[in-house]
């Protein structure tokens, strides 16, 4: 008789099994999770008052008002300070809708301290202004619309350490007795700027502007420039780069000798960011889809054409930018 040798299996054997197929199991399934990013948080508030003053109106503080950004860093303003929205170059104001108006106004309020009293980076200062937005609201395109115009077109800064060494004298019996000290001082360095002044400078920044707009509209927030050398993405890190390289060619003055140095600019007509339209089929172009249709010189800007700016465009820009007065309706007092 043939003796049967298997072995059946133990309960910890088919335990076993049923945890590697659920492992299994699990492993080919797709588990989604949604999470929203964390942009930071502002104290209650701000309560005030707007006063009227030469040149434009300000916002007065009537309590403490503070931003605590993504990265833990605290941002405070105190009661009593007055901004007055000029982080924000007045020339886009009609643009944005005014820096004091809807959800825009708490960011501007922390983001003007800081550009005025400058204790802190030109960098970390404009950033923070995305931060509030979109902490605040403000949707994504928009928000990077914004904060690419401020790290363009806003003040500029550095902070430089150094060692200073001060004299300490004290009275003593024969004259005095002095000791020389060394203190550690950070000093705010000024960079030039956008010479926003100059029309036909104007003109060309706010043509560029409404194109990063556009683009940045048309893609959701995705896209931010169209260059020779292909579209450029809108990572924070691509928005501060991009502005840097924008900021030099306008102060070099670049753009006036190279007509590709800027990309694909826009008619510089003055449009609220709400009324910005998506590029045709809502696809955002290549450069070589629009390089062959820039303006001949004294060519009609008017209909709002994408184009490669020419040197001969300088003049026909300049007669087309809207130099209206602008005009806010401001609240006499924020609770």
């Amino acid at each position: 008789m043939q003796r049967d040798v298997s072995v059946k299996s133990s309960n910890g054997e088919g335990f076993f099994k049923r945890v590697v197929l659920a492992a299994a199991f699990l492993s080919c399934s797709v588990i989604e999770i949604n999470a929203t990013e964390f942009f930071g948080s502002f104290s209650s508030g701000p309560s005030g008052q707007f006063i009227d003053a030469d040149p434009r109106p300000v916002f007065e503080l009537s309590n403490n008002f503070s931003f605590d950004d993504p990265n833990g860093l605290r941002w405070d303003v105190p009661a009593g300070e007055k901004v007055d929205g000029a982080s924000i170059p007045q020339a886009f104001w009609s643009i944005i809708g005014g820096p004091f108006e809807g959800p825009y106004l708490k960011a501007s309020i922390i983001h003007d301290y800081f550009c005025a009293r400058q204790t802190r980076t030109a960098h970390d200062t404009h950033r923070n202004f995305y931060y509030g937005m979109r902490a605040n609201g403000v949707p994504e395109w928009k928000a990077k619309a914004m904060y690419w115009a401020v790290a363009t077109y806003g003040p500029d800064w550095t902070l430089e350490t150094k060692v200073v060494n001060q004299l300490q004298c004290t009275a003593g019996p024969t004259g005095s007795l002095c000791t020389s000290v060394p203190n550690v001082v950070t000093a705010t360095v000024p960079k030039p700027g956008v010479d926003l002044e100059n029309p036909a400078t104007l003109a060309v920044a706010v043509g560029k502007f409404n194109a990063i707009a556009r683009n940045l509209r048309t893609s959701d927030g995705a896209t931010l420039d169209i260059l020779p050398s292909g579209t450029v993405a809108a990572s924070i890190e691509s928005i501060e780069t991009n502005a840097a390289t924008t900021r030099e060619i306008f102060a070099t003055s670049a753009y006036r000798l190279d007509p590709n140095s800027l990309g694909v600019v826009l008619d510089p007509k003055r449009i609220e960011l709400d009324a910005v339209d998506v590029w045709p089929g809502n696809k955002v172009p290549s450069f070589s889809d629009v390089q062959g249709q820039a303006l001949p010189q004294g060519g009609d800007v008017s209909g709002g054409k994408p184009m490669v700016l020419q040197p001969s465009d300088l003049k026909t820009f300049e007669k087309k930018l809207d130099l209206s007065p602008t005009q806010f309706n401001l609240p006499t007092r924020l609770n």
